[in-house]
């Protein structure tokens, strides 16, 4: 049997057909279309499943499961679209609406929770149970697979991990709260501290690499810097690791899972600007020193969503 994931993103529409072993055969992507209704966003993606469907000459029937994964919350058990941000979904009976144009089975993730199946299923946290991953991108998303399902909470809404709060009354959050660890550890966070690094340090080699411009600092634009041997940029860095690794400290103390796995576009810096400083500093602050651990980079890139959302119907 075969598997259709969905990775309904900002930008594109990513549809993949996927065999019982996670891996990708043939995939398909759309830009998104701002202006499309709910009605018509649901049919446009299941015409993309049938089309990867029939790019790797695969019958319908041979198709398990569509799964899809959205950003924002969502009820699979309902198969309903609660929101999602900067889209049209709101209360969205999307299972009925893809199923009005192919009946099949329909699955339904949030976009951080497909990525944790991903990696668990075919990258980086394969044979690890727990398993955690954080998607490091405009916000912190987060998912875990646990005893081989994916956890949920009793609402579907659980693992939001960027809205821990980190530091009380700290910097206010689009979710209406102050200090939630996204305002610390995601990229918009890193982008800011660049920001106001080279507001505060004129001569920095930040300048230079953002054309006089700060507004164009981008999330690597510190790493870059520290490569340089900017000191301005060094001190960005040291302030966004103390702030990520808050976060991962918390949910190793919490969850003690056997791995966490770090995606999104932060977790592309070279190891030893991110990874090998974010471990000591996760080591010093976890409780249990004698298991700790492991803190990896997902291995799977933006396939790790159409993976994890093929094989939703396995996890949930």
């Amino acid at each position: 049997m075969y598997y259709i994931g969905i990775d309904v993103g900002g930008t594109n529409l990513v549809s993949g057909l996927v065999d019982e072993k996670g891996h990708i055969l043939d995939k398909v992507s759309h830009p998104v279309d701002k202006d499309m209704t709910a009605d018509a966003l649901c049919a446009e993606l299941a015409r993309l499943a049938k089309k990867v469907c029939e790019m790797g000459s695969v019958p319908y029937s041979e198709i398990a499961a569509v799964g899809v994964g959205l950003p924002g919350q969502v009820d699979n058990k309902r198969g309903v679209v609660v929101q999602t941000p900067n889209m049209a979904f709101e209360n969205t009976p999307f299972r009925e609406l893809f199923q009005a144009v192919w009946d099949v089975p329909v699955f339904l993730g949030n976009d951080a929770n497909c990525a944790a199946i991903g990696e668990y299923w075919a990258g980086a946290a394969k044979g690890c149970d727990p398993a955690v991953v954080i998607t490091l991108g405009t916000g912190i998303g987060g998912g875990m697979v646990m005893d081989g399902k994916l956890f949920t909470g009793y609402a579907n809404s659980g693992m939001e991990v960027g809205h821990m709060v980190i530091k009380p009354n700290g910097i206010l959050c689009g979710c209406g709260n102050r200090g939630c660890w996204e305002q610390y550890g995601s990229a918009t966070a890193l982008i800011r501290l660049t920001q106001l690094e080279m507001e505060r340090d004129k001569s920095s080699a930040l300048w230079e690499l953002c054309e006089g411009d700060r507004f164009k600092a981008q999330g690597r634009t510190a790493f870059q810097g520290a490569r340089l041997g900017d000191a301005a940029a060094r001190r960005v860095l040291d302030i966004y690791l103390q702030g990520l690794s808050i976060g991962i400290i918390n949910l190793i103390n919490i969850l003690q899972p056997e791995i966490v796995c770090l995606g999104g576009g932060v977790s592309n810096a070279e190891d030893d600007l991110l990874l090998d400083p974010l471990r000591v500093l996760v080591r010093q602050g976890t409780f249990d020193k004698k298991n700790p651990t492991r803190l990896e980079k997902a291995s799977l890139g933006n396939d790790a969503g159409v993976v994890g959302a093929a094989l939703l119907c396995n996890m949930v």
